[in-house]
Formats: C-alpha cells, structure tokens, sequence
C-alpha cells in the first residue's frame, strides 16, 4: 500500500499458461476477522488488463487496521482455480516514500564524525519509523551502512570517516512494526576535511642500463604505491624525494624529484651515500618521511621461480627459497610489448613481508589475458636485495592473431630459402611453440616441414626445376593455430653453377664452327698441313721443258753475287748414251747405274762408253717430304772421248742446272774453277773455266789429263755445298761423296 495515495496493489505470477484463449482472471478481497477464518464482505472485483499480473484497489474500497483477505481467480472454458488467499492488515503492507537529506558535516571539527540532518516523507508523520543510513567514497563501490536511525532522532551522527575524502549518502526509512522499505533518498555528497596524511608510503626501487658506454651517472628508478585513503587524511598533492643528508651550507637535503606521478628517475654517482627520503603531502602538510635504502650489495637470487595463471587476471607466482636467510620479496610484472620491452609504462609490483613466504597470488588491474607478461622476483636481504629471477607468463592463450610473412630470399633449381619476420608480441596471443611449413608444387603432394619457435629462415629442398610451388605457413601457440598467406614461387631452370658449363659448351661449338670454316676456306693448306703432298718426280714435266741438246743451249752468263732462289734438294746426272742416274739424294740409297754402285763398275767393264749424244728420258727421285713445294735440279752432262766429265774440243757448257718453270741454266759453260761460298741461303756463283790446254802426245797422254782435271774437279765439288754428293759419270774415286 502506498503511503500517500493509501492505494493496495497486489501482484502475482501465474504457474502455467492454460493455453486456451477467453481466460479470465479476478482480484477478489473480503473482510475478515483476525484470525482470517471467515469472510464477512466482499469487496468489488478487480479486473487487471489483460496480460498483467497485478491490480490495484482503491482507497475507498479497503478496511484499515483488520485483516482483509485477498484471492486470485483464473477461469476458463475447462472450469476455474483459486489461489491460495492471502490475509494481511493494509497498514501492514504500507510502503513509505523516501525520506530527505537536508546537511552534512563535521562535528566537531578536523575529527571523522559527520552529523546527517534527515526529514521523513509526506503521510508518515504519525507513524513509529525506522531508517538506514548507507555512504562510500566517491569512485567505489561498496556502501557503509549506518543502522538503528529513528523518528526521534532527525540527526544521525557517524564516525570513522576518512579526512579530505568526498563521499556519497543516502537513506531509507520503513514503517514499524515491520513493513516495506522506502526506496533510497537521493544521494547526498558532502566532503569532509583535511588533515596532513598519516600513513607511510611502500617504496621499490630498481637500477637502469647506465645512458652509454661512457656515462659513469647511474640511473635510479625510484617507485612507490598511491597512499590509501585512510592514511591521505585528503588529495594527495605530489610525492617529494629528497637525499637523507645535505651538504654543507644547504638548509635542506637535495631534491632528486618531486611529481604527482608514482614513479620518477634520476641519477645518482657511484659510491654516494644511497639513502633516500620520500614523502606524500596535501594542503595540510607532509606525511611522515619513508627511508628507502639503495644497497650496492647484491645478494643470491631465488634458486627456481614458477608461473601459472589463475584467472583470467592473475598468476600464482612460486618459488624455491633462497640459500641465506631473506626478510621478504619483491614480485614485479610488466606488459611485453613491441614499443616498450621495458615495460616502464605499465610495470606493477608488490612487496612481501616474510622470509618463509614460497607462492604469492598476484593480481592487479593491468593483467589481461592473451598478453605476455614477464615477471620477476627479487629476495630482500638484511643489508642487501637478491638478484632477480625472471619468467615469462600468459593468464590465457589462444591462436595467433596472424602469421609471419613469408618473403623468398634465394631460389635455386632445386632450393627455395625463405625468411620470415616474427610476429609482434601483441598478436601472438601465447607462446609460439613452432612454425609449420606447407608447399606443393604442379602434380606433386603437399610437403610439410615443422620449424623451430626461433628459427626465422627455412630452406626447402628437393624441388623440381623450372615449376610453380604454392608455399604457405601455420602458426602454432597453446590455445591453437593460424595459417598465412600463399606464397607462389618458381624455381630456376638452371642456376650458377650450370651457366659456366653452358657458356663453356657454347664457347667450344662457336670455336669449333669457326675451325671448321677455316678449314673450309683454307682446306687446300690444312690438307697439306695434316697430308703433306710429295710430287712424284717421275710424272712431273721436267722431261717436256728440258731442252733436246742441252749443251747447244746458249745460256746466259751467271751474274756475279746472284742469289739463287732454288733450294735444290736432288740431283740427277744425265748422260749423253740415253742413260739417266741418279747421282745424289739425301737419304736415298745408292741407286743403280750410279757410280759407286756394283752394278755401275760391272757395267763399266764390260761395256765400252758410247759417244756423246742427247740425254734420254731423265730418271727422277725426290729428296724429301715437306711442306714446301720441293725443287730439283737436273745436271746434263756432255759425252766426251773415252768417257771424260767434259769434252776438252768442246767449248760448250758440260753442267747445267734446269729448274722447273724455268730454262736459266745454274752452272756455266766453263767449269775451270768450282768455289763454294758458304753464304745463307746459298748462291750459285758459278766462273767460266778457261779453255784446258791440250797436251800433247798420243791417246794414253790425253787420258791420263782428263783423268788429273776430273780429280780436280772432283775435289773441288766435294767443298761446294749445293753439289755434294754427286756421282759424275766416269769418275770412280767420287763414289764416296754419296755419303755427305
């Protein structure tokens, strides 16, 4: 029942739904004694909307301070049912309107007492109340209540407020004997006064990486919790720290920072006395000094430390117990990210009191989950703080957010290295435990090969040449795996090492194709080169050119200091009976018929000389293989009385040289002196020889003369050089000239 409009409502919830449609449902109320055992008037119906659960009398309708009985009726077409009836004094069931809050404040002052002035709502001023005062720091959320408030009292008194702290009030009030409450009264702030705060601050510090390698200053990061609000006594204004001794002439220590954040840096010169003073202050004043000790000292870390999540907002952090005796830790955790390692921006921590301590349940407000955390532990020491242990976490995990890309760095015919750049930390979402990667190449199965969490390069192998592979790479972590991007790569028909073989062999088939062009071009040359062509002497034309009588050939005069451009390489020696022999070769054998020769002797005995008379076919012979046209020389002789070299009654030439294609004769008509010059290349200077004398006396005196010239002239030819070895006819002592 409503207080000021004294209107009953009653509300129900019906069990199950009949499922028929023309259901009709009614609020009855009779009056009834106090017992509720009889209904002695009833009161008119209420018939609700249809749909709702609920129906209001009016005020006219009631019966104050009795009993009254109330009853739903639900009835359909299948027949009706009744609720179980409800019996209740209206006044009982009244629900009063809130009450106000007219003022707040301090009594006495700069004390944590407040006196609350409250008003009771309109239609309650006759009735015995009962209120509930509730309040709570502005920015929480949990409610102080204030109990055993009554009508009597219109202050209500309160204690154990925190100094400088705005709150939040409100109240309710309910009729006695017991009724409904009220709603809450609107809130009510109020803010009580300062005082200069009480508490001390819980300090950490930790050294930094010194700024360079010549910087001798040694950073100091200097962290602090916010003061709690019982220990403010109001709004904190800033923290101040200061060195705990001055120099002399200094009114006051050292300022190394004063900020309103809860954490500054400075520097410090190794070896100063690290003794440091901070303090929290407001408009009332400061707290008292926390002396924070930097120890130079560095004590044992914990043997072992150990990680595992919690709840999606914490870890419990456990540990082995260090070997020297630790009067408490210090568990610090920071956010892992790519721009900040450090984790300076979002670094926590917490101290703990005790040496026997082995597990802390850390949680905070800047733990999430699928983030990398890295958490370490420091043991404190009596005179010293341990060296940290360090360990990374995940609350939670779950697949990667993405995987690394794949980039080809060398592509072969065979191989394919690719490299990868890792994942930002942000997006692993949890400890990548490997990398899988996949490639198929055109009527090939797929491949797969597992890498390392810390390789960042792979090297495929076994790949066709000249072919299309499909590469592709999953990410792995605890909670699941990501797969990437395809990547099309093409392996090489040929690489590095086959491009020299390849000009190699290009470079000898163009060799060769040019040898064999000039081959082509000069093949009359390479034959000769590689089938030197011997002329055969018997089927040459020195017998056409050759004159019929050589000695009636009128020839020409030798012209002195002439250079012969023959080379003569054999002689023959022809003779007037039609005989031809060969006199001189080198490297031939002695021929038959020629001087020397047992054959030529027998014949010579036996057989007069005939008389002189034009030469017969000449018999040819080469002289040796080369690859120079090859020259030869044909020596005449003129037959003579008895077989003489030359005819002493005969003026004409006995010795000519014919050279082919050419009729000039190489000796002259007279041959009294033969001279060798040994000039390179040889010339043929050749002097007319004198008329011989003719002796006097009979035919034996004639022979014996031609017989002392043709030794002389035998003589003389074996010091000529082109004329060695050759045999004349009818001189037998010149048979061993064969041998030069």
């Amino acid at each position: 029942m409503n207080a000021t409009t004294m209107n009953l409502t009653c509300q129900w919830a019906l069990d199950q739904d009949s499922l028929l449609t023309g259901s009709r449902i009614t609020l009855k109320g009779f009056r009834s004694r106090r017992d509720c055992d009889v209904r002695l008037e009833a009161i008119a119906d209420c018939i609700p909307p249809a749909g709702q659960n609920s129906c209001t009398f009016p005020r006219q309708s009631l019966h104050l301070y009795q009993n009254m009985i109330f009853q739903v009726t639900v009835e359909n077409a299948l027949g009706a049912v009744e609720s179980e009836p409800l019996c209740t004094d209206p006044m009982d069931v009244v629900k009063l309107d809130p009450p106000a809050l007219w003022e707040v404040q301090s009594v006495p002052e700069e004390t944590d007492c407040v006196s609350v002035e409250w008003e009771a709502a309109t239609g309650s001023v006759h009735m015995e109340l009962a209120c509930e005062l509730r309040y709570r720091p502005e920015g929480e959320q949990g409610w102080q209540l204030v109990h055993n408030i009554t009508s009597s009292s219109p202050k209500a008194p309160h204690c154990g407020l925190f100094f400088g702290t705005r709150y939040q009030l409100q109240m309710r009030c309910q009729r006695l004997p017991a009724s409904y409450w009220s709603e809450w009264s609107p809130t009510k702030h109020f803010t009580t006064h300062e005082k200069a705060p009480s508490g001390e601050l819980d300090a950490w510090w930790r050294r930094k990486p010194p700024a360079g390698p010549a910087s001798r200053a040694q950073e100091v990061q200097l962290l602090w919790k916010p003061m709690k609000p019982n220990e403010a006594n109001g709004k904190i204004l800033g923290y101040w720290a200061t060195l705990s001794t001055r120099t002399p002439g200094q009114k006051r220590p050292a300022t190394l920072c004063n900020t309103t954040e809860t954490h500054c840096t400075f520097s410090l010169t190794p070896g100063a006395l690290m003794r440091i003073h901070l303090v929290a202050y407001n408009s009332r004043g400061p707290s008292q000094p926390t002396l924070v000790s930097l120890f130079e000292k560095q004590g044992p870390p914990v043997p072992k430390i150990r990680v595992s999540p919690h709840d999606r907002s914490s870890f419990w952090v456990s540990w082995d117990p260090p070997g020297a005796p630790a009067t408490g830790y210090v568990i610090e955790w920071h956010r892992v990210t790519s721009g900040d390692p450090l984790g300076d921006r979002d670094l926590g921590w917490t101290k703990l009191p005790g040496g026997d301590l082995t597990q802390a349940l850390i949680q905070a407000e800047n733990i999430w989950p699928y983030q990398p955390y890295n958490i370490s532990l420091y043991p404190l020491y009596k005179d010293g703080v341990g060296m940290p242990q360090h360990v990374a976490a995940y609350t939670l995990q779950k697949a990667p957010s993405e995987t690394p890309k794949l980039q080809a760095w060398s592509i072969t015919k065979t191989t394919a290295e690719l490299h990868w750049e890792p994942i930002l930390v942000e997006r692993q979402n949890g400890f990548i435990t490997n990398y899988t990667i996949f490639w198929i190449g055109t009527d090939e199965d797929m491949n797969s090969a597992v890498v390392n969490a810390s390789e960042d390069t792979f090297t495929i192998t076994g790949l066709w040449p000249a072919r299309r592979y499909e590469v592709h790479m999953m990410a792995s972590t605890a909670g699941g795996q990501t797969n990437g991007t395809t990547l099309m790569l093409y392996t090489k028909a040929m690489d590095g090492t086959d491009i020299p073989f390849v000009y190699g062999l290009t470079g000898l088939l163009l060799l060769m194709i040019i040898v064999l062009v000039i081959c082509f071009q000069k093949s009359k040359r390479m034959k000769t080169q590689f089938w030197p062509s011997v002329p055969d002497p018997a089927n040459s034309s020195l017998g056409r050119w050759a004159p019929a009588v050589l000695h009636q050939e009128n020839l020409p005069p030798p012209k002195a200091c002439e250079l012969s451009p023959v080379v003569v390489s054999a002689l023959l020696v022809a003779e007037a009976d039609g005989k031809t022999r060969l006199c001189w070769g080198q490297g031939e054998p002695a021929q038959e018929g020629c001087p020397g020769s047992p054959e030529r002797d027998a014949h010579d005995a036996e057989a007069p000389r005939p008389s002189r008379g034009p030469p017969a076919a000449a018999r040819r012979a080469s002289y040796m293989n080369s690859a120079e046209a090859l020259q030869y020389g044909l020596l005449l002789g003129g037959g003579g009385g008895g077989g003489s070299y030359c005819s002493q009654r005969d003026a004409s030439p006995c010795l000519v040289s014919v050279r082919p294609g050419s009729t000039r004769p190489l000796l002259g008509s007279s041959l009294a002196a033969l001279s060798p010059v040994l000039l390179p290349p040889y010339e043929n200077l050749l002097w007319p020889l004198p008329p011989s004398p003719q002796p006097e006396g009979g035919p034996a005196r004639r022979r014996r003369h031609v017989q002392e010239e043709e030794g002389a002239a035998a003589a003389a030819l074996t010091d000529f050089p082109l004329l060695r070895g050759v045999m004349l006819d009818g001189d037998e002592d010149l048979s061993h000239l064969r041998g030069l």
